[in-house]
C-alpha cells in the first residue's frame, strides 16, 4: 500500500516516511526469508563442512559486532571465556552463536548485563549466554525452540526479531550433535549449548 502511494503525487515529506516505511519492511522481509533458508537446509540434513573451531574466539568476535547497539541500550557484557576446541561447521555455529546473542541483546533489560561463558565440561565444550530481563513462563521454556513461537508480547515481533533466532540455534547444535536448553534465573533467563569437545586443533 505504501508503494503504491508513492506513484501518486503526495506531500514530499510524506514521500520520505512511506519511502522509510517500504525499505523497513523489505530489509525485515529480507531477513525473513534468509532465516527460513538457513533453516530448511538445516533441517534436511544439509552436509556440514567440519572442522576444528576454537569456541570462545568465534563468540568473542560475534560478541564484538554488538558493541554498538550494546553500548546504545546501557547494557554491560562480560565475557568468561576459556580456550575450548569442537568439530564443526564453523558458518553454521557462527550463525548459532549470533543468535544467541541477538536474542540476548533484544530480550536484556536496559541497562542491565549480558554474561557470556565459554568452557569445557566433561567431553562437552560448553556455550552459555545469561541476560537480565523478564523471565519466560515454565510451561514455555520447550516450546520457544519452535519457529515463529513466541511466548508472550513482551517477545513479538515489534522488538525486531523474525521469530526463527532459536529454531535456528537449535536446528545447527542438533546437526553436531549436540544440545541446547534455556532455563529461569531470578532475574534473567539462562540459554546453554554443549557441543563435543575437541583436545586441540590437532
Amino acid at each position: 500500500a505504501h508503494a503504491e502511494s508513492l506513484r501518486e503525487d503526495i506531500d514530499p515529506a510524506k514521500r520520505e516516511e512511506y519511502l522509510d516505511v517500504v525499505l523497513s519492511e523489505t530489509d525485515r522481509m529480507a531477513a525473513l526469508t534468509a532465516a527460513l533458508l538457513d533453516l530448511a537446509r538445516l533441517e534436511r540434513g544439509e552436509a556440514l563442512k567440519r572442522e576444528p573451531v576454537e569456541l570462545s574466539a568465534l563468540v568473542r568476535e560475534v560478541f564484538d559486532r554488538l558493541a554498538l547497539p550494546l553500548e546504545q541500550k546501557g547494557i554491560t557484557l562480560k565475557l568468561d571465556l576459556s580456550q575450548v576446541w569442537t568439530e564443526g561447521d564453523r558458518a553454521r555455529l557462527e550463525s548459532a552463536a549470533a543468535n544467541l546473542a541477538s536474542n540476548a541483546l533484544r530480550h536484556c533489560t536496559p541497562g542491565g548485563a549480558i554474561t557470556v561463558k565459554v568452557g569445557k565440561e566433561g567431553r562437552w565444550a560448553v556455550l552459555t549466554v545469561d541476560n537480565d530481563g523478564d523471565n519466560i513462563p515454565e510451561r514455555e521454556l520447550r516450546r520457544i525452540w519452535q519457529p515463529f513461537y513466541r511466548s508472550d508480547q513482551s517477545r513479538s515481533r515489534d522488538t525486531g526479531g523474525t521469530g526463527l533466532g532459536l529454531a535456528i540455534v537449535k536446528a545447527a547444535v542438533k546437526a553436531h550433535g549436540g544440545e541446547c536448553s534455556a532455563s529461569n534465573r531470578a532475574g534473567g533467563v539462562i540459554f546453554r549449548v554443549s557441543l563435543s569437545s575437541l583436545q586441540s586443533a590437532q
